[in-house]
């Protein structure tokens, strides 16, 4: 894969990211003129093929970050709408649900739903 200057663009921004970032929020923190919203989903794809980054499903959006060598889920608060990285323990769960159903995996994704400590004392 070749490494344009918009695809480097793009990297940085989840580089610097404390969050998972949508293609919508990285495309908000781009230069007007730099490239559009397609290019940005197209830019995530091709990194997501690549194992550059993870995503993520929440609340019927896609969340991109990068993709570590520690592989990671997030807690959501439903009330703050705060992510938590939680450490993933479904790996080698995963090898023996590809061996037993003969199934080819190629990444799963898990979301915790639920109220932090803050919400729930509200």
């Amino acid at each position: 894969m070749r490494m344009t200057s918009q695809r480097k663009q793009i990297l940085n921004l989840l580089k610097l990211a404390k969050r998972p970032l949508s293609a919508e929020m990285i495309y908000e923190q781009l230069p007007h003129d730099a490239l559009n919203l397609s290019t940005v989903y197209r830019t995530l794809d091709l990194f997501f093929k690549e194992k550059m980054v993870a995503k993520s499903f929440m609340q019927q959006t896609t969340y991109y970050y990068l993709n570590e060598e520690k592989h990671h889920h997030y807690m959501i608060c439903l009330g703050c709408q705060k992510m938590i990285e939680i450490a993933c323990h479904l790996d080698d769960m995963e090898k023996d649900l590809a061996d037993k159903h003969h199934f080819d995996i190629k990444y799963h994704d898990m979301t915790v739903y639920g109220y932090c400590q803050a919400c729930q004392n509200k």
